[in-house]
């Protein structure tokens, strides 16, 4: 069975997502990046996008979060229209965004990064910090150390928990595993699936297509700026012509 989509038509699902993208063109100034991309996440679940290099897949995730020039299409979040909106205006809605790269701010504390995620906010939520260490409890035991001194897999973990400050619907994750050691990869997923499993929705931008696809409800394959293949991450793993060709064998 072929998972190829030939049409944005093809992509698409008549069910009502917390996220809908539709026919999205986007880029940065007069480069466009992405030509007519749809994309659902359902409330509290799993998405992911893989593909090659250069495909687009951390600009759909910037075009959520405002950071694209907005070209066409439409971006609904929670049934409200978001395209074209700045960063300071989205996060309001209830969505938070780890980029791959200067995602803590080294000079200040773990627990300043994290009381940083709760800026929008009059005080910081105690109870939130609280859910965020029992999620990270390394987080709780470095809170004091300045973040700059982490590890790559206890920095990551710092930025995940910062975005959880404000509690959102949709965590955006960009490469969350880019970096880490082999061993502490696994692991990094898993934390990932705990927080969708407790009800927070995920899309996430990942080059270890395996691992992404293995842990999804459903995954899209973006070459070229568009949509090339859509379906369950089990179904994706399992099509020859997508392992050929986007997962190694």
């Amino acid at each position: 069975m072929s998972t190829q989509t030939t049409t944005s038509d093809a992509t698409r699902t008549d069910e009502p997502g917390l996220l809908s993208i539709r026919d999205l063109d986007s880029g940065y100034g007069e480069l466009q990046v992405l030509n007519g991309v749809d994309l659902d996440v359902g409330a509290g679940a799993y998405v992911a996008i893989v593909g090659p290099n250069g495909a687009g897949k951390s600009t759909v995730m910037k075009s959520v979060f405002g950071l694209t020039t907005h070209m066409g299409g439409t971006i609904r979040f929670d049934g409200a229209e978001i395209a074209g909106q700045d960063p300071e205006t989205i996060i309001h809605h209830g969505i938070s965004y780890v980029p791959q790269n200067g995602n803590i701010f080294p000079t200040l504390t773990t627990r300043e990064n994290l009381e940083m995620g709760a800026y929008i906010l009059d005080s910081v939520p105690e109870d939130r910090m609280e859910i965020v260490f029992d999620r990270f409890p390394i987080l709780a035991e470095r809170q004091s150390q300045k973040a700059g001194t982490l590890s790559g897999g206890q920095r990551q973990m710092l930025a995940m928990g910062r975005a959880l400050m404000l509690d959102p619907q949709l965590l955006l994750l960009d490469e969350p595993s880019a970096g880490l050691a082999p061993d502490l990869v696994a692991e990094m997923f898993d934390r990932i699936g705990a927080i969708n499993d407790a009800g927070t929705a995920v899309l996430l931008v990942e080059q270890n297509a395996k691992e992404a696809l293995s842990r999804c409800d459903r995954g899209y394959v973006l070459v070229q700026g568009e949509n090339r293949y859509m379906d369950t991450g089990e179904t994706l793993l399992e099509d020859e012509t997508v392992r050929q060709q986007f997962l190694g064998g």
